[in-house]
């Protein structure tokens, strides 16, 4: 009977594709960093990115002008257009998030770094 042998080899390449996302998530965040800092329109500068854990994937920002709204109306303008952009945007990482189902975090800071909003988007939000 070797159903016992089938189900350790299951288990071990699973634990070794985790091992992979995480470290080709690494490589990802040290590639998109030697790219960093990435000023974006809206007052709005991406400063490093960071592979959390095997299914997180976080982006620090800042405002380079002070935000003219709440951070809680930030964060109802933002999170919209921000899944969408992962559901339908271009590129090795927005394929990557969305083939491994990647949580994506973006942390925004004011210009004094006080935490002034942040946005969790789960493939929930943005594999619709």
């Amino acid at each position: 009977d070797n159903s016992n042998s089938t189900e350790a080899t299951e288990i071990n390449k699973d634990n070794s594709e985790r091992s992979d996302a995480t470290k080709k998530y690494i490589e990802l965040a040290k590639k998109t960093n030697s790219q960093m800092p990435m000023p974006l329109p809206m007052g709005i500068r991406i400063d490093k990115v960071e592979a959390v854990s095997k299914n997180k994937y976080k982006y620090y920002c800042t405002f380079t002008k002070e935000p003219v709204v709440s951070s809680e109306e930030f964060i109802k303008t933002a999170k919209l257009p921000l899944a969408v952009a992962l559901r339908e945007g271009k590129g090795d990482d927005l394929d990557m998030f969305r083939e491994d189902k990647m949580t994506v975090i973006y942390t925004y800071r004011k210009m004094d770094g006080s935490l002034f909003a942040e946005i969790v988007l789960t493939p929930e939000d943005y594999l619709k």
